[in-house]
């Protein structure tokens, strides 16, 4: 009976862990979309530029950068989400092991915790930028627009 209480502790303590992993997993799916796009059409722009009769080139060029600078920074947000899997993917062996052999390496633990924790802050912080960026590419590309609206008001 010790044995299976021992076995129900040990997968009572992993879903914490196992819950961290799937929330930050849906997380990175969305990154990933987002740096998929500002490839694509970063791919667009290059391929309209190459086009001698394009309209607003300096418009698209500065876009460029924007998306580049975008890309840089998915990339770093999708850095710091890997972090943060892989130490709450070591919580789970860790558990294990102090269960295993009766070790008290909690210490450990909680800095992988720690670890994760402050990875999906820094993710968090970089997809923000991103979002202030795409904006800020959304009012180049339609900036035309937009000041016809405001000086209509």
């Amino acid at each position: 009976m010790e044995a299976s209480q021992n076995f129900i502790q040990f997968l009572q303590a992993c879903i914490t862990p196992v819950a961290l992993i799937s929330g930050v997993g849906l997380l990175l799916l969305t990154i990933t979309n987002r740096l998929g796009r500002t490839i694509d059409r970063t791919r667009h722009l290059v391929a309209d530029l190459d086009n001698p009769k394009i309209k607003r080139a300096d418009n698209k060029r500065y876009e460029i950068h924007i998306l580049y600078q975008r890309s840089r920074y998915l990339r770093n947000s999708i850095a710091a989400i890997i972090i943060s899997v892989i130490s709450s993917s070591l919580i789970i062996p860790l558990l294990f092991l102090m269960k295993l052999f009766g070790t008290d390496i909690r210490q450990f633990g909680y800095f992988l915790l720690i670890i994760s924790m402050f990875a999906l802050l820094v993710s968090c912080f970089y997809f923000f930028l991103d979002i202030v960026l795409s904006l800020k590419a959304l009012k180049l590309e339609a900036s035309d627009y937009i000041e016809e609206k405001e000086k209509e008001k």
